[in-house]
């Protein structure tokens, strides 16, 4: 199972700016040119700037199916309540939100008390339960996610 942890893109005002559309059009791009991802389900925060982040990735990467809003991505619910509800459908699946949310789903997801924070317009990987990779605006390539 994958899971692309992706934090949304910078904002303005509550919508992405358009540094922020930049960043991540870049980022889907280049993870379409590298990894020619396929994905079972894409779920977002309801928070604008997660939404819009989700949609423009979706578009650049292909995706096809229905961008899904979970209201507990937002921050009012632990990651043992929302991992349940993400990994019960799908085996390669995008969750877009924000911090400190993403990187305390990701340490809940492979077991550990820590995760890296993401940047915005970070995907962090998750493969089997284990930190896969990374890719960051301005990376030239996916580098290791490295977890202590």
């Amino acid at each position: 199972m994958d899971i692309f942890l992706l934090r949304s893109s910078l904002a303005e005002g509550g919508s992405l700016s358009l540094d922020g559309r930049r960043l991540v059009r870049a980022l889907g791009n280049k993870l379409r040119l590298t990894e020619e991802p396929s994905f079972d389900r894409m779920i977002t925060s309801p928070v604008p700037a997660a939404v819009q982040t989700a949609e423009l990735f979706a578009d650049r990467v292909d995706y096809t199916g229905v961008v899904e809003v979970l209201p507990s991505l937002s921050g009012n619910a632990p990651p043992q309540v929302v991992a349940p509800i993400l990994l019960a459908h799908g085996t390669s699946i995008v969750v877009v939100g924000d911090e400190p949310e993403l990187s305390a789903l990701g340490a809940f997801l492979i077991g550990r008390p820590t995760f890296p924070q993401l940047v915005h317009s970070q995907v962090s990987v998750i493969h089997d339960r284990q930190p896969a990779w990374r890719l960051r605006p301005g990376d030239p390539e996916r580098l290791s996610l490295l977890v202590a």
